[in-house]
Parts: structure tokens; sequence; C-alpha cells
């Protein structure tokens, strides 16, 4: 009974976010790549500096951040794109870097407890409210469970209408 409960409809779904916008924050997000040389026991301090230094050179002379970050990076993956991330998901030293920035700007070298590190700021996205496409699985999700608790509960109550329950003294129950 509870896996036949009917899963809510588009406009259901909807409807429901439009009448709960509040409930769906969404916290201020950048969007940002870098380019990354950890120091390490594979790597020391003075060896990922000269070659985050290398990198810095080629994004001066004009060269894609990606291309650099592909070339360079221990973090080559996707040309150094972090994507979306919200604030307070990166280390504090990186997110006070790409705050000091303009979307478009390149920072200078800095340091992290990783390394030494390259960033570029893609976009600062304002904290606002989610879309609904953000929340939509979430919303269908929690729908889908409340329907299937009250199939769960109408079964229940049906098992207890059809029931005879009766207290009988133990005496009597052992006796039969």
């Amino acid at each position: 009974m509870v896996a036949q409960a009917e899963l809510p409809a588009g406009h259901e779904i909807e409807s429901f976010y439009n009448a709960n916008r509040f409930n769906f924050p969404r916290p201020e997000m950048f969007h940002a790549s870098h380019i990354v040389k950890y120091v390490n026991h594979e790597q020391s301090e003075e060896q990922a500096e000269a070659a985050i230094e290398l990198a810095l050179a080629a994004l001066e002379r004009g060269e894609p951040f990606a291309e650099v970050a592909d070339r360079h990076s221990d973090c080559k993956d996707k040309g150094g794109d972090l994507g979306q991330f919200p604030a307070g998901q990166m280390v504090e030293e990186f997110e006070e870097v790409i705050r000091e920035l303009e979307p478009g700007e390149i920072s200078e070298i800095f340091t992290t407890p990783f390394g030494f590190h390259i960033a570029l700021l893609h976009e600062i996205i304002p904290a606002g409210t989610a879309s609904l496409a953000d929340v939509r699985s979430t919303i269908e999700r929690v729908m889908t469970f409340a329907r299937q608790h009250e199939a769960y509960a109408r079964a229940i109550a049906e098992m207890r209408q059809q029931a005879d329950i009766r207290w009988v003294p133990l005496a009597e129950a052992v006796a039969s």
C-alpha cells in the first residue's frame, strides 16, 4: 500500500515551492578556478614556489588560465575549474583572496596550508533563494515520503478498525 502512494505532479511541486520559497535559502556562492602547487613529501616549499612562479609568468604573458592550469597545476582537472561552491567551503586563506577579486580577475600568488595558489574568480552569486530546479528533487522526495506516510497511517487505522483486540487476564490466557 505504501509503495502505491501517488508521486506528486509537477504543478504540485511548483505550488509547494512557490508557497514555501522562504524555506529554500541559497548561500553566497563563488565560481573560481585555481592553479596549485602542493607542498608535501614529494615537493618542497622551494620547488612548489618556483613552479607556481612559472605558472604566473605564463599568465602574465597572456596565456589562457585553463591552459596554464592544465600544464602547471598539481590539480589539473578541468583547467583548474573548481565549479560553484558556497561561502565557507574552501579554506579561509583561499576565500579571503577570492573575495578581494572582481569577476575575471586573477590573483597574485598566495599560500594556504596546502601550498601555493593562483586563483581566477569567474563569478560571485549573491545569497538568495534556491531555484525550483535546484530543489525540485528534494521537494518531490519529501512530498512522496509524506504521501507514503499517509498511506501507511491509513493502513494501520484500517487494521485497527478490523482487529478484535481484547484484554484477557493472564490466568484465563494460560487456561485456554
